[in-house]
C-alpha cells in the first residue's frame, strides 16, 4: 500500500470529534513525486457506496480512530467529512495531539491500479486507485489537502466558543450565541444559512454593545 500525505490545518476543534476537509489534493506533485488525477478516486468511491472509509492513526490498522462517512470530488481534491470515535483511546490521543498542534498532517492509504510515469520529470500520475484509508499522521507530503474543521455545534455554548475564538468578547459571544441557537432551532437551516445566522447574530450583539 502507498501513501499520499498532506498538511493538517485545524481551525476548530471540539470534544465531539466531527472533522471535515480535503483528504487528497488533485493535480499537484507531492514530496514523493506523485500526482493524483481528478478522477483517480471515482471508481473506488462508487464501489464503496455508502460504506465508511476507515480513519486510522499513523496508518496503523490496529489503531482505528473513527470513520470518514461523506465525500465529494471537487476541483481541488477529495473533500470528506467524518468523526473521531471519542470513546476509543486512540481517538482521544489523536484529538489531544491535533488540538496541541502535535499531529499536523493527513495521509491517504491507497493501492495504485493505473498510473503513468512521466519519463522526463519522473512524476507518477495516479489515474485509478483503490482508496483504503485516511490517517492522521505526524508528517504529510501533499500541500493542497487540509482539514478545514474538527467541530460540532450541539449547544449554544459551542456557538459562543466559536465566536470567542473569532475575537468576540465573552459577554457578547454568549448573547450572540443565544440569538443564533434560537434561530437555528426555529428553522431547518442548511450550512450556508447557519453561517449567515452566526454572522447576523454577531453583528446584532456587537451593535447592542456599541449602544451601551
Amino acid at each position: 500500500m502507498d501513501y499520499v500525505g498532506s498538511p493538517l490545518e485545524i481551525k476548530e476543534l471540539s470534544e465531539s470529534g466531527s472533522i471535515e476537509g480535503l483528504l487528497a489534493g488533485f493535480g499537484n506533485t507531492d514530496s514523493h513525486g506523485d500526482v493524483i488525477d481528478t478522477k483517480a478516486f471515482s471508481r473506488t468511491l462508487a464501489e464503496r457506496g455508502g460504506n465508511p472509509l476507515p480513519m486510522l492513526l499513523h496508518h496503523d490498522p490496529k489503531r482505528p480512530i473513527g470513520a470518514w462517512n461523506e465525500w465529494q470530488e471537487k476541483s481541488e481534491g477529495l473533500y470528506v467529512k467524518g468523526r473521531l470515535t471519542m470513546a476509543a483511546r486512540d481517538a482521544q490521543e489523536a484529538y489531544a495531539l491535533a488540538k496541541d498542534g502535535a499531529l499536523p498532517s493527513l495521509s491517504v492509504g491507497y493501492v495504485a491500479r493505473k498510473a503513468n510515469v512521466d519519463q522526463r520529470t519522473g512524476e507518477r500520475h495516479l489515474l485509478d486507485v483503490d482508496l483504503i484509508e485516511g490517517s492522521l499522521v505526524v508528517a504529510g507530503s501533499n500541500p493542497l489537502s487540509r482539514v478545514s474543521s474538527v467541530k460540532s455545534i450541539s449547544t449554544a455554548g459551542d456557538i459562543a466558543d466559536l465566536l470567542r475564538e473569532a475575537g468576540v468578547s465573552g459577554r457578547k459571544a454568549k448573547a450572540a450565541a443565544g440569538f443564533a441557537w434560537k434561530a437555528i432551532n426555529d428553522t431547518d437551516a442548511d450550512e450556508d444559512e447557519v453561517r449567515a445566522i452566526l454572522n447576523a447574530s454577531a453583528a446584532r450583539i456587537a451593535a447592542i454593545g456599541d449602544r451601551k
